[in-house]
């Protein structure tokens, strides 16, 4: 993202990144209870993957599409493109690959949880009751407080789209926050979005989109990613 010169603000600034694919109406963060690895806080479900929130950014799991959509067609006793009687017999094969995007520099954040859905998750998965988890809340959002100085960040859905905010205090730096991923194959800036491009295709970040508000009405700021190497 550009470099501000200005280090300290009178107001506070939020920067929002949507992602390009669709999640579902509304997506669920459910907390983790041990019921996946422990590096993963909450975790959110769309159309094509999922999205595990860690203390200093996420991982990202990526399904081949038409790979999802032949299993699609299996399930529904037809071939997805040719609407013909398929092999139930036949193995499946799902190509995934997941990337990390960690936030460098970040600090140990506080952890605030936001509109709990009335439901909750129970996980009763193989023999091993230890690894069972029960009663694992859902929320419709999560935010990182303090993930820089005066720097929050807040993961949520809207619309159908997975989106993550920048929320900058007064007194925070934006030109602390550096992201950096781990895993792609390439990472670029086209038409001012974020590409992330992996072996199960491409992820966009669609342009940041930045502002404050004034005697109660938004004001845009100038914002635009900058890639050095995956950073």
């Amino acid at each position: 993202m550009r470099r501000f010169d200005t280090l300290q603000f009178l107001w506070t600034l939020i920067f929002i990144i949507t992602f390009a694919f669709q999640a579902s109406a509304q997506m669920e963060f459910v907390e983790n209870k041990g019921q996946w690895h422990s590096n993963v806080q909450f975790k959110g479900d769309f159309n094509s993957g999922a999205l595990f929130l860690e203390k200093n950014g996420f991982t990202m799991l990526m399904n081949n599409g038409s790979d999802i959509e032949r299993l699609s067609g299996i399930i529904h006793g037809h071939s997805h493109a040719e609407k013909v009687p398929v092999d139930l017999t036949q193995p499946v094969t799902i190509r995934s690959f997941a990337y990390k995007m960690k936030l460098l520099g970040a600090a140990n954040a506080s952890v605030k949880v936001e509109k709990p859905f009335p439901s909750h998750n129970n996980y009763y998965l193989g023999n091993d009751q230890s690894k069972w988890a029960s009663d694992c809340k859902l929320f419709q959002s999560i935010t990182y407080q303090n993930i820089y100085p005066n720097i929050d960040i807040r993961y949520y859905s809207d619309g159908g789209r997975l989106k993550y905010d920048f929320i900058v205090h007064p007194g925070g730096n934006p030109s602390r926050i550096a992201m950096q991923y781990d895993g792609p194959d390439e990472l670029f800036v086209k038409n001012k979005e974020l590409i992330i491009r992996t072996p199960v295709g491409e992820v966009k970040e669609l342009s940041p989109y930045s502002y404050y508000t004034s005697f109660g009405k938004p004001v845009t700021v100038d914002c635009k990613f900058v890639v050095r190497n995956n950073v």
